[in-house]
């Protein structure tokens, strides 16, 4: 993998102005992705509320003959839809978020085919996970009503504490309201802590290979410290989304009131609400690429942060293919199996460049020159020296070699030069 995108640290606004434009780009496939999830949800949504409106009549009218079957019919898609909408969607949104990874990293195009082919691979990891996400959106909930049961109850002592001490009625409104702002503010952000720790459970998933265990303990360590980003990126998202759900719905209410027919009264119609659960799924479904998108550039913001990965690609672009993991450590020989010709040892790598532990290897050992002493002596007539056996002999200190490191000692050295050892 060579050419990699530049990262650096973004603040929340880089963050999500960066997602608005790679949404931009990207605007056909990345709607078309999302379409399928947002289809079935309002197929769904559609058959429970038709199905539980129709029960509803079906009962309340006692000359209309009892239960209908269709109603009921109706009534059960809709119940057992929903965990098949919930896992498309998170399916698509995991699939998604690696096409989209691999757009921003290593500038792959984002295709319908793509998505779902990664997503395809990893299917027995995400239904895993989408068991774990159900179990965390249970345990938001049932926090959230613990919460809200808790703020109910302290709204009713206070008010029947103020009714009853005599105490102005405006100082136990305003005490009513502070007291309500700050239970709120404290539930939204215990919920904005929990999101914060799961939200990357699909990037770490997808883009790191690892299994739906596995990738929630790490979504919850790289998802620390968060609530606040994760906040703000869910915020505007939901503004964007209001935004497109008010700019479908006005000429609609404008034209029932150029009508002079009543908007309330219509919403509360069959026909009424199809057409305002449509203009809700339309709006989520434009709105919801951008959410995606800027989880994925949050979650390569955080691997910047905390864990310098901008150094790590750039390790890569320099030496290409380069992936740094220690090997199992081997037991090593002793330093005097050089000298007696044995293999040199196996050193460990304990460094990404490789060179933990590294030993030179033992150069070769210069042949020594012989002179003759018969060279240096002086000869009888003849010029033959006067004993042949003394053409062996040799002169000088004699060349040794260190018994530690192999290097060549210089004459007349106790020491080694290169390790100290003593010889």
């Amino acid at each position: 993998m060579a050419n990699f995108t530049i990262l650096e640290p973004m603040s929340t606004g880089d963050v999500i102005d960066r997602a608005v434009r790679l949404y931009r780009r990207n605007f056909t496939p990345l709607v078309a992705i999302v379409a399928v999830p947002s289809i079935i949800g309002y197929l769904t949504g559609l058959a429970f509320t038709t199905g539980y409106a129709k029960l509803l009549t079906s009962v309340a009218s006692p000359g209309s003959g009892g239960m209908e079957g269709s109603a009921l019919l109706l009534f059960i898609l809709g119940l057992m839809g929903y965990p098949v909408w919930f896992f498309v969607q998170v399916f698509t949104i995991t699939g998604l978020s690696r096409v989209v990874g691999d757009n921003l990293m290593i500038g792959e195009a984002i295709t319908f085919r793509r998505c779902f082919s990664a997503a395809r691979q990893r299917l027995g990891d995400i239904v895993l996970m989408a068991l774990l996400m159900f179990g965390v959106l249970f345990l938001i909930g049932a926090v959230g009503s613990v919460i809200f049961f808790a703020v109910f109850m302290v709204v009713a002592l206070v008010i029947g504490v103020s009714a009853t001490a005599g105490m102005p009625q405006w100082l136990g409104v305003a005490l009513l309201i502070i007291f309500s702002l700050l239970a709120v503010a404290a539930g939204v952000a215990l919920v904005l802590i929990v999101a914060a720790r799961v939200v990357f459970l699909p990037q770490v998933l997808m883009i790191e290979g690892m299994s739906a265990g596995s990738s929630l303990g790490r979504s919850i360590s790289l998802g620390q410290g968060n609530w606040y980003r994760v906040g703000a990126i869910l915020l505007f998202t939901y503004f964007v989304s209001l935004s497109l759900l008010a700019a479908l719905t006005l000429p609609v209410i404008l034209g029932l009131e150029w009508f002079s027919l009543s908007s309330v009264e219509f919403v509360l119609t069959p026909a009424g609400g199809a057409i305002y659960s449509a203009f809700n799924h339309i709006a989520n479904l434009l709105s919801l690429p951008i959410w995606i998108v800027s989880f994925t550039l949050l979650y390569f913001d955080n691997r910047v942060r905390k864990e310098g990965y901008d150094m790590e690609l750039l390790a890569r672009e320099v030496a290409p293919g380069f992936r740094w993991q220690a090997p199992m450590p081997q037991p090593a020989q002793p330093y005097g199996a050089f000298a007696s010709g044995a293999a040199p040892r196996v050193f460990m790598q304990t460094g990404p460049l490789g060179l933990g532990g590294y030993v030179p290897p033992r150069p070769e050992p210069r042949p020594t020159t012989a002179t003759p002493i018969s060279s240096l002596e002086p000869q009888p007539p003849g010029g033959s020296p006067t004993a042949p056996e003394h053409t062996a002999a040799v002169i000088g200190p004699a060349v040794g070699i260190c018994q530690r490191c192999g290097l060549e000692l210089q004459p007349g050295a106790r020491f080694c030069i290169r390790c100290g050892s003593q010889n």
